[in-house]
């Protein structure tokens, strides 16, 4: 057993208003936070399975909310129903829903499907005016509804960047005027006042500085970073095709340092920023990467152990973490064999993994015990 990890404990939801506080854990180094997986759409028995591989029951699923309408904004039941019964079935379960800010296309042309304001352009700026409230209404209704009314929900996630059509370049004070209604909207619903809600933009400065489009700490649980293992800068990915081990771990290193946690607005700058404003981090997407292009880290347990060194030193309160669990279209991140055999690209980081995050393994049935 790794011995940073003689004694497992997990951060505990921050409450709106909370200040940072963690608990002690004399007999460890490190505190790791709860994680959580995002597995695919409404996966509910991949997650389980992800579950089972790393031995942590209790983990909590992530998912991402359908950006097609207002009517998927609104009531997400394909969502909710089977989340709700995943939830119910275990104490503790708990949804990250990723939550579509502004439906359409990335132009702000509007909704193209469903029955409500079709093709009817959608903005940021009248969204800080409270036009969508109502949609907000009903979701923060449905997730009651459904038993998932302590969810925490990624508003508009990504925002910093430039893929969005909630992208908040060049309107950061909409965004957060937005961002002000909708959590406020929500939390006037009966049973609305246990979400919670992440700001999320992704490391690394991006379009804008992030912190422009900053709504306030009275409007915000949870600070998230997204993080992979990816990097342009000279010197590291993609590498030589005949680089050895040396000179690729060499390159691994050099993203972490210079680009992931010291780079413009990177781990360390959100770290500051966080205490500053008296909110626990949490990193709702991140994992290694085998990017098309090159610019991914490949098989690198170096930025799963950095990783776990960040998360679980508790001096940067991360209160949670989800690993995205996925194969996308612009890159593979799967680690696990999921329901199957799957044989996963990074092998080395997937062992990594495991013995850093992973819980204790049940004891097989007529085994004699060790004292």
């Amino acid at each position: 057993m790794n011995q940073h990890r003689a004694v497992l404990c997990l951060l505990p939801a921050f409450a709106v208003g909370a200040g940072i506080a963690v608990p002690a854990c004399a007999a460890t180094k490190y505190v790791l936070p709860h994680l959580a997986v995002y597995r695919g759409a409404t996966a509910t028995a991949k997650v389980n399975a992800f579950a089972a591989w790393i031995h942590r029951p209790g983990i909590w699923a992530e998912d991402f909310m359908d950006d097609s309408s207002w009517g998927s904004i609104a009531n997400p039941n394909w969502q909710t129903v089977p989340w709700g019964k995943w939830a119910k079935a275990r104490p503790g379960r708990r949804l990250i829903l990723s939550v579509t800010l502004l439906p359409g296309p990335w132009n702000g042309s509007g909704p193209m499907a469903g029955t409500i304001a079709v093709k009817k352009p959608v903005s940021l700026k009248d969204g800080a005016a409270g036009a969508y409230n109502n949609y907000f209404k009903s979701l923060a209704e449905n997730l009651v509804a459904h038993g998932l009314g302590n969810s925490i929900l990624r508003l508009g996630w990504e925002f910093n960047g430039g893929w969005y059509a909630w992208r908040a370049g060049g309107s950061p004070r909409a965004f957060a005027a937005y961002w002000r209604q909708i959590v406020k909207t929500m939390r006037a619903v009966h049973g609305g006042q246990h979400l919670q809600f992440c700001w999320n933009p992704s490391v690394g400065y991006l379009q804008f500085p992030a912190e422009e489009a900053w709504p306030g700490r009275k409007y915000v649980n949870y600070i998230g970073l997204d993080i992979y293992d990816q990097c342009w800068l000279k010197g590291t990915y993609p590498w030589p095709k005949n680089a050895t081990s040396a000179q690729i771990l060499a390159r691994q290193k050099r993203a972490w340092n210079k680009k992931l946690m010291r780079g413009n607005h990177g781990i360390a700058y959100w770290i500051i920023f966080a205490k500053r404003h008296h909110r626990p981090l949490a990193v709702p997407e991140w994992g290694v990467d085998n990017r098309s292009d090159g610019h991914g880290g490949m098989d690198d347990p170096y930025f799963i152990k950095q990783m776990y060194k960040f998360m679980a030193n508790p001096a940067n309160h991360v209160a949670w973490d989800s690993y995205f669990e996925f194969r996308a279209p612009d890159g593979d991140h799967q680690i696990s064999p999921g329901l199957g055999h799957y044989k996963t690209e990074f092998p080395k980081s997937a062992a990594e993994f495991q013995k850093l995050f992973g819980g204790r393994r049940p004891r097989r049935a007529g085994r004699p015990r060790r004292f």
